[in-house]
Parts: structure tokens; sequence; C-alpha cells
């Protein structure tokens, strides 16, 4: 019986050493990072960190350019525009209902120092032109119409002639204000261009007649970021043909 208990005592003995070994390795087993192990963790997470970044920053950038294109292609548009639809009615004159089919009509009519070809400058960025903008059939009181290039403060603007009735000066200070706003926008290139005009015959006693295609091409950038810079064009067919009886 004795020889039993012992028996039983040394089993448990055993079984209780072989439990602490277990709990001994798998404590061992345990331990955390090494120096070298964290040091490349925080590397791996430093670079992975600013890889995030970098791509974050350019995301931004490239919708703020985006924005900014916009905004840029929209205020050159308007300006276009704004040109586009008063050029169309260059050398309009109510009095040319009463003489339909006349070449001679600008004579007749005394108007010939007024309807003419658009008059551009010899530097190719400014233009005038008359029209009857009241329909009183009298020119005279009416003012020039007329855009030009310009700069202030060393920034590229438009300029539209509001008034006086006498030929545009281009290079005077007086009747022009701005179409666009040079603490937005500045103008680097601003040319007109008539190349695309022709002459046609009307009848074999030399009656011809002016088709004039006016080609504007605006280049502008943004002032607070001139990397942003966008080109716009127009060819504007002007309605009121100049037409010249023959000799």
């Amino acid at each position: 019986m004795r020889d039993i208990i012992l028996e039983r005592l040394q089993f448990n003995v055993a079984i209780r050493k072989s439990k602490s070994h277990r709990r001994l390795s798998h404590l061992k087993n345990q331990f955390g990072f090494g120096l070298m192990e964290m040091l490349i963790s925080m590397a791996l997470s430093l670079l992975a960190v600013t890889v995030m970044v970098i791509l974050m920053a350019n995301t931004l950038g490239t919708g703020a350019e985006t924005i900014q294109m916009s905004r840029l292609s929209q205020e050159l548009r308007a300006s276009l525009q704004l040109m586009s639809r008063d050029l169309r009615r260059a050398n309009y004159h109510s009095g040319f209902l009463n003489c339909f089919a006349n070449a001679n009509c600008r004579n007749d009519l005394n108007i010939t120092a007024y309807v003419n070809t658009i008059q551009i400058n010899a530097a190719g960025n400014c233009f005038w032109y008359w029209l009857d903008r009241d329909s009183d059939a009298d020119l005279s009181n009416d003012a020039v119409g007329g855009f030009r290039y310009s700069t202030i403060g060393g920034v590229g603007v438009i300029q539209m002639r509001v008034s006086g009735n006498s030929a545009a000066n281009c290079d005077d200070g007086t009747d022009w204000e701005l179409i666009t706003d040079p603490g937005i926008v500045d103008i680097t290139n601003f040319n007109i261009s008539n190349a695309d005009s022709y002459t046609e015959s009307l009848s074999a006693a030399g009656d011809v007649q002016v088709v004039e295609k006016i080609r504007l091409s605006i280049i502008g950038r943004m002032a607070a970021n001139p990397s942003v810079q966008k080109e716009l064009q127009d060819l504007i067919l002007v309605r009121n043909d100049i037409q010249s009886a023959g000799t």
C-alpha cells in the first residue's frame, strides 16, 4: 500500500514538473520585439505615412489647380463673349432698311465716315467700330465701340470703350473701362486679326461687299498662380457687310 502511495506521489510530481516546463516554454515564446525589430517596424510605418502624405498633397494640389483653371476659363470666356456680341453688331445703321440692295447706300446716307471695315491698330491688340446703338439713324451721338489690351501695375488687362464718339485712341487713358479683373487674371496676350475677311463681287458693274470675319485670341493666367494658363479663340462674323458701288 505504501509503495502504491509513493508511486502516485512520484507520478503527480512528474506531471507538475511537466506542466511547469510547458508553461516556461510558452512564456519564453511570448517575449516582445527586439530592438532591431522595433526599428524596422518604425521605419516601415514612417515610410507608409510619408507616402500617404505625398499622395494627399498631390490630390489636394491637383484639385486646387482644377478649380483655378475653371475660374480662369470662366473669366476669359465672359470677356470673349462680351466682345463677340458687340462686334457682331458693328456697322449697324437703322437707315439700311430704306436702301436695300443699294450698294451705294453708305454714300446716300452720308455715313461713310462711320460705317467702314473694323479698325485694328498696328500692334493688333486694339480695335474699334461704330454702330447705331439707339437706332436713331445718327451715328454722331453714339459711343464708338472698341476693346484694347493694356497693363495696370504690370498685369495685363482688356478694356472696353465706354464713351466718346470720335475714332478710338488706343493709347489714351480715358473712356476705357476694365472687363477683366487684374486681381484674378493676368492677360498675357490679346490679338485681333481680320485675315479671314474677304471681298466678293455683287454685280457686273463692279459693286462689291466686304464680308468681315474677325478672329479674337486671348491668353491669360491666374494672377496668384501663373502656372495655370489658358488660351481661348473665337471667329466672329460681322453681320453688317460693307458694300461699295462700282465706278
